[in-house]
C-alpha cells in the first residue's frame, strides 16, 4: 500500500483528483489518515472502528490506472488462431 498511498498522496496535492460530493465518501476520508511505516507512509484509519475502504479501494484503482500499459504477448503455434 506505500507506493499506492503516495501516488494518492500525489494526485490529490497536484489537484489532479478530488473528492466529489458524496456523504459516504467523504466520511471515508475524514477516517483516513496518512501513517508511516518502515516502508514510507501509507494511508491507513484513524482509529480501529473508522471506515475507510472507499480511500483504499480508490488508491488501489489510481495506483493500476497509472502503471504503463503491459508489453502484448504474441502467442505461438496453435493457440495464436487463425491469421
Amino acid at each position: 500500500m506505500v507506493p499506492a498511498s503516495v501516488r494518492l498522496h500525489a494526485a490529490i496535492v497536484e489537484q489532479r483528483l478530488t473528492l466529489p460530493d458524496d456523504p459516504e465518501l467523504s466520511s471515508h476520508a475524514a477516517h483516513t489518515i496518512a501513517r508511516h511505516s518502515r516502508r514510507g507512509w501509507r494511508v491507513d484509519k484513524a482509529s480501529p472502528r473508522d471506515n475507510m475502504g472507499a480511500i483504499v479501494a480508490l488508491a488501489m484503482a489510481l495506483e493500476r490506472a497509472e502503471q504503463p500499459a503491459p508489453t502484448p504477448t504474441r502467442l505461438v503455434g496453435w493457440l495464436q488462431g487463425p491469421a
